[in-house]
């Protein structure tokens, strides 16, 4: 069909592409489906001929495109939300805290403290492994705002996280003629809340999805915070965001994102990065349990418990399925309480339960009243109990690396060592052993992100699509990472010379952006 297929068009201008040597759009395509052969087949199995890194670079092109025409927008040509901010007016919000900030929690408030007193909105990712500090950063912001008389939102993705931002905050902000507010789907009080939000009574505002409603309003938002943006799709954040007049945002999360990702999903977002972690944590020992010696880690537990500390069982399901060997959370906790804890105090959290019967748990869980709770991964992330000290991951091989460093994340939070226990049932995959030998070996969260990219490959790392990042044809972020930043070069020097691409040349551009990612990048005038 190709040797009777019109010659291909080109879609890039020839000056993002002639000096590289790079063949026409033609010709790569027909040489990668019918090679000569001449063509070098190691080159051709290894996506490494010149036909393949022309069609990489293309790929690559578009996606830098359009994150360059969106940086473009957020930033040269557009007004934001300005704010003072002093030196007594850090003093303060810091003096709140009974901790002093590290050094990496310090840049990273400085890189945004210069964005935020900018003419143009901040548009900034900070990112950071598990307990790091970064709501912290994100709370002295907020502070800031209010003092400046203007309202701050932080949207997180469960209801338990919220509520944890919640209690935190208030805490903090106890005594300051400040007004904190959540707005979450399975709280109570929902119209007044939303009242406060709109006749600017509210200062700070934490919530969920709810944020997004069409009913919520703001009278004066000027800073907006995501948390756990991997959690969110693009046009979700940007509903937040247009709640008011091009606030400034601030996107977080608990992944760290190995570079070539960082460098492709958030070309529109300048990154600061927390890697320290504060003092007084104690070491988390991550070990592999076999079949064999459950009874040992569950002594184990049952030690640490003794000595007054908390922990987790975790599991994949909250029921049995018939398609499924994985063990239920809920039929596991009858037999924890009644046959190997029987002298513990028990309590089980999943997904499917309403969200009152959850948080009366989940309470009782943080203020000391339940030795160990059983769960699903509702508790991946919002939970801040210094206390726990042990947790077990049942069929440790179901689960992908980033979510087992979000749940060791849950321990680990005190002074005292703990002690994280990865339960296996054979067989186990070989990729299930590299992800398990990866967790033993290192808690660094930027190694696990850059070995969890190399075993799964570009296409599912921590919900990508969902992210709004379309799955490549033919590019790979690990094997192309050379190709990737040659594109994003040429591509943001083309958008700065062209910000709309008017120019004749750029016209087929500006035709493929069009069609292949008009919505999902909120390009709905490049067409």
């Amino acid at each position: 069909a190709l040797e009777n297929c019109p010659p291909i068009p080109e879609i890039l201008p020839e000056q993002a592409t002639s000096r590289f040597g790079f063949p026409s759009r033609d010709a790569a395509v027909r040489q990668i489906h019918l090679p000569d052969e001449k063509t070098d087949s190691a080159l051709l199995n290894g996506f490494a001929s010149p036909a393949h890194r022309k069609m990489i670079f293309e790929e690559f092109f578009l996606l830098e495109s359009a994150m360059a025409i969106i940086r473009s927008r957020n930033t040269e040509k557009v007004k934001g939300v300005k704010l003072r901010i002093t030196k007594d007016h850090v003093k303060k919000a810091l003096s709140l805290f009974p901790f002093q900030l590290t050094p990496d929690q310090r840049n990273a408030l400085n890189e945004i403290a210069r964005d935020l007193k900018s003419e143009h909105p901040m548009n900034r990712l900070l990112q950071g492994d598990v307990g790091c500090g970064k709501t912290a950063v994100a709370a002295i912001i907020m502070m800031i705002a209010a003092e400046n008389g203007y309202q701050s939102a932080i949207m997180a993705p469960t209801e338990i996280l919220a509520e944890q931002h919640f209690r935190n905050i208030s805490a903090l902000t106890a005594g300051l003629p400040f007004k904190i507010v959540i707005l979450t789907s399975g709280r109570k009080g929902k119209a007044e809340v939303k009242k406060q939000i709109a006749e600017g009574k509210a200062n700070l505002v934490i919530g969920t999805h709810a944020l997004i409603q069409e009913a919520v309003s703001f009278r004066k938002l000027g800073v907006v915070v995501i948390d756990e943006q991997h959690r969110f799709g693009v046009m979700q954040r940007a509903e937040l965001i247009s709640k008011g007049a091009r606030p400034n945002t601030l996107i977080m999360t608990a992944t760290p994102i190995p570079r070539t990702l960082a460098l492709t999903l958030y070309s529109d977002l300048d990154i600061s990065v927390i890697r320290e972690m504060p003092k007084g944590r104690g070491r988390v020992d991550t070990k592999i349990i076999r079949p064999s010696e459950k009874r040992q880690a569950n002594l184990l537990i049952h030690r640490e418990i003794s000595k007054g500390r908390q922990g987790y069982i975790i599991y994949p399901l909250v029921e049995e399925s018939e398609k499924s060997e994985l063990k239920a959370a809920t039929e596991m906790y009858e037999t924890y309480r009644s046959k190997i804890f029987p002298d513990l105090r028990l309590g089980l959290v999943h997904g499917r339960m309403k969200p009152a019967e959850k948080e009366k748990v989940m309470s009782a869980f943080m203020n000391g009243e339940l030795d160990l709770l059983i769960s699903t991964t509702v508790v991946e992330v919002g939970i801040d109990q210094p206390n726990a000290t042990v947790m077990m991951v049942e069929h440790a091989e179901r689960f992908g690396l980033a979510q087992l460093h979000q749940l060791r994340g849950r321990i680990g939070r005190g002074p005292e060592k703990s002690y994280c226990l990865l339960a296996i049932e054979y067989p186990l995959s070989q990729v299930a052993r590299e992800r398990l030998k990866t967790m033993v070996k290192t808690t660094d969260g930027f190694l696990i992100a850059e070995k969890d990219l190399e075993l799964r490959g570009t296409g599912d790392f921590f919900g990508i699509r969902q992210s709004g990042l379309p799955a490549f044809r033919i590019a790979n972020l690990v094997r192309d990472f050379s190709l990737l930043k040659l594109a994003k070069q040429e591509a943001f020097a083309l958008v700065h010379d062209d910000p709309e691409l008017k120019k004749p040349q750029n016209f087929p551009l500006r035709r493929a952006l069009s069609k292949a990612w008009k919505e999902k990048f909120q390009l709905a005038d490049i067409g």
